[in-house]
């Protein structure tokens, strides 16, 4: 039901009232009548003003009905069309959460396939780290003895770089030596006869055609007399008569004349340098009188 019809209803009671009130007061008495039928007049007209000011205002009312309606027209449009994009979002989250569905399955189906292999890793890796306990003391014994033969390799290297200085300055005193015994051979022939080839050579030895070292491979003694074997030969200029010069950690200790000789080995006897002075395997051997 509108306004305007409840309006309308409204003013139809009242005047209904009104014109009961008007009968009772008619009936009551009629001496007021006329003063009365002002009354009713005064009131009705009254009635009417009041009637005009609720239909002015009803159809203020109406208007402003009719703007709310057309603002609600057109929220109800807006609605419609927010309603119609979200509807659209929704199929497309619809989509979307359909196709993560089907990403969720794949994923829990490697997520299977992943787990059985590292299972299968998992005891791999437990069988190996088994093994690698078992190596492990096999390791550690390699390391250690790679650190010892490390260890060695060092010293013999260093003990070979301290060999090769003694051996040059050995070699330079042997060349300086000779020289020496060289100018003392020419001086002595210009002072007097010349001394023989043997007599030279029983002083420093049948000379190599160049300073060679070695060392010695065996020592043994026989009549008060030491032996010993050495790993030059006479593919190296060695040759029976040739005095060598043994020394130890870089001091002169004894002579040895080549007595026999083979392409890589010689024997001789030992002359020492000094009472206190030994001879042993691995000493250093060099052509050449002693100094």
């Amino acid at each position: 039901m509108s306004i305007l019809t409840k309006i309308f209803v409204l003013l139809q009671l009242v005047f209904a009232l009104v014109l009961a009130v008007l009968v009772v007061l008619f009936a009551h008495g009629q001496q007021n009548y006329k003063k009365q039928v002002l009354t009713d007049q005064n009131a009705m007209i009254a009635s009417q003003a009041a009637l005009l000011n609720e239909q002015t205002t009803a159809g203020r009312l109406g208007a402003e009905l009719a703007q709310a309606t057309r603002a609600n027209i057109n929220t109800l449009g807006n609605f419609n069309d927010k309603i119609l994009a979200l509807q659209g979002k929704l199929a497309s989250a619809q989509s979307e959460i359909a196709q993560l569905k089907a990403d969720k399955q794949s994923l829990v189906n490697s997520t299977s396939l992943l787990s059985a292999a590292n299972g299968s890793q998992q005891q791999q890796l437990a069988a190996d780290s088994k093994e690698l306990t078992k190596l492990r003391p096999v390791v550690l014994r390699y390391i250690n003895e790679n650190a010892q033969l490390n260890r060695h390799n060092t010293q013999l290297t260093n003990e070979r770089n301290e060999a090769q200085k003694q051996i040059q300055t050995l070699q330079e005193s042997i060349v300086a030596l000779n020289t020496r015994l060289a100018r003392a051979v020419a001086m002595q022939h210009q002072v007097a006869a010349t001394p023989s080839q043997h007599a030279v050579n029983a002083v420093i030895g049948v000379p190599t055609a160049v300073a060679v070292n070695g060392k010695i491979q065996q020592v043994q003694s026989y009549n008060n007399r030491v032996y010993v074997s050495v790993n030059l030969g006479s593919r190296d200029g060695v040759s029976k008569g040739t005095r060598l010069t043994v020394y130890k950690n870089g001091h002169y200790v004894a002579d040895v004349l080549v007595r026999s000789v083979d392409p890589t080995t010689a024997v001789g006897v030992v002359t020492l340098a000094s009472p206190s002075a030994k001879v042993m395997v691995n000493d250093l051997v060099m052509s050449g009188p002693g100094m």
